[in-house]
């Protein structure tokens, strides 16, 4: 019993010894830890004019490009223009073997003659039934007879001349004559091709007349107007552009297709030749006082499409309802009035409300 009490004395002891060595506790709360900051960037919304372009891929054409092709079949002998020359109206291009015209000619030229000869027997030997039949020395069948002669020989006279007209055009076209000026765009023949009537032989464009012909998708073509300007750009002229505008609008309505073709004349196309594939882009709409931000400001989240508005150091999360794209830049239908300052690098890891440190001053 005397060892117990003795026990239980120095375990109290102990504890009061420890409870004496604790430092006792503050009162007061622990300091909070400091919210933390996202570093970003900011921009100020625009407000301006919107032009609304429409662009597509399409292909330069000739407004005026004639294929020379044979009138008349023979072997060339002559060929005086090539792929890429410059040609002038009525320059000679190239000229087919005559040599069989030209015998064919001499043979119709002797058939006149002949019957030059027949018409003038004719003509006296009609006379001279007149004279005898008026004296009653011959009959009236003989002079009816002469004069049906006589008629028949003028009638072959003029079929000769015809025949001979026929010849002589024929030898006139186996010169192949450019009707234009222009560039030849192909050769098709060489010297010691035989060519057959209506056998295609040059094809001239005519660089100055050129057409830009732009297919637009079904969605999107009735905002496509004749009217309406046009840009054309080449990828061999690069930084270059001509200018036009929508002259003629084609269905373009096939299988698997419902475009519409817009046609813009150019009138000085430059450097622009035909058949090369162009971009051209039309301009369909201008929204007056548009707001715009850039793409970098528009973030995805739940609610939908958001910009963070920067007031006081905070970001506040306005849903906004986007319109048109272009060149890092987005319209914005809804949400700004265009007077905010937005943040733009960093957008994507703010919250609303969230707390913001700045890697530039405010625009």
């Amino acid at each position: 019993m005397k060892k117990t009490a003795i026990s239980l004395a120095a375990t109290a002891l102990l504890a009061l010894l420890l409870s004496a060595c604790e430092k006792p506790e503050s009162s007061e709360p622990k300091p909070a830890e400091s919210e933390k900051s996202v570093l970003i960037s900011t921009r100020q919304a625009e407000v301006t004019d919107l032009p609304i372009w429409l662009q597509t891929v399409g292909q330069l054409h000739s407004l005026s490009a004639p294929t020379l092709a044979a009138e008349v079949e023979g072997r060339i002998t002559m060929v005086n223009a090539d792929t890429g020359d410059q040609i002038e109206r009525g320059q000679l291009l190239a000229e087919t073997d005559t040599s069989a015209l030209l015998l064919q000619e001499q043979a119709a030229q002797a058939g006149l003659e002949r019957l030059e000869v027949h018409i003038a027997n004719g003509e006296r030997r009609v006379n001279r039934f007149a004279q005898l039949s008026a004296k009653n020395l011959s009959s009236q069948t003989q002079l009816d007879d002469a004069r049906e002669q006589l008629e028949a020989f003028r009638a072959d006279y003029k079929a000769a001349g015809v025949q001979l007209a026929i010849v002589q055009d024929s030898l006139q076209k186996s010169r192949i004559i450019a009707p234009v000026s222009g560039v030849v765009q192909s050769r098709l023949i060489s010297t010691g091709d035989f060519v057959r009537r209506g056998q295609a032989l040059f094809k001239i464009t005519r660089p100055g007349q050129l057409q830009a012909w732009l297919p637009f998708p079904e969605a999107v073509a009735l905002k496509v107007q004749i009217g309406q300007p046009a840009k054309i750009y080449s990828p061999l002229t690069p930084g270059e552009f001509v200018s036009g505008e929508v002259t003629e609008l084609q269905p373009s309505v096939g299988p698997g297709s419902r475009a519409v073709m817009a046609i813009v004349n150019l009138e000085e196309p430059g450097r622009l030749r035909p058949e090369a594939t162009l971009t051209g882009k039309v301009l369909v709409e201008t929204r007056q006082q548009a707001v715009i931000v850039p793409n970098i400001s528009v973030v995805r989240r739940p609610a939908g499409e958001v910009v963070y508005v920067i007031y006081n150091d905070k970001a506040e999360a306005r849903v906004v309802e986007t319109g048109y794209r272009k060149a890092g830049r987005v319209e914005i239908v809804s949400g700004l009035d265009g007077n905010e300052t937005i943040a733009a690098d960093g957008a994507a890891f703010l919250t609303d409300g969230a707390s913001v440190k700045f890697a530039e001053p405010l625009n």
